[in-house]
């Protein structure tokens, strides 16, 4: 999962987190119906909604910066891989791919 809150520095980043939590939990519960048809794509998701498909995860960035600003919203891959990123995956702003 990426994730970009569009803040940095020593600011309290638990409420963006929590956002990314459940939007990765809401991800989960949706994921056996979006599998067959957006396999390999990236999900945009804000609010525990999935709001676009991309090809690429960089794509993904893009369209959620235009769509939330530097706001709180979160990429998911859409696949049955699940990897552990840990700290990782609460820190896309630099539009990893």
């Amino acid at each position: 999962m990426i994730a970009y809150t569009g803040k940095g520095g020593g600011v309290d980043m638990s409420n963006e987190i929590a956002e990314i939590d459940r939007n990765y939990e809401a991800f989960l519960e949706q994921l056996p119906e979006i599998l067959p048809q957006h396999r390999g794509q990236y999900a945009v998701m804000h609010d525990r909604n999935i709001v676009a498909y991309c090809g690429n995860a960089l794509a993904a960035m893009i369209e959620g910066v235009k769509r939330f600003g530097e706001g709180r919203f979160s990429v998911q891959e859409v696949t049955t891989d699940r990897d552990n990123l840990g700290f990782y995956s609460y820190a896309g702003g630099s539009g990893q791919a």
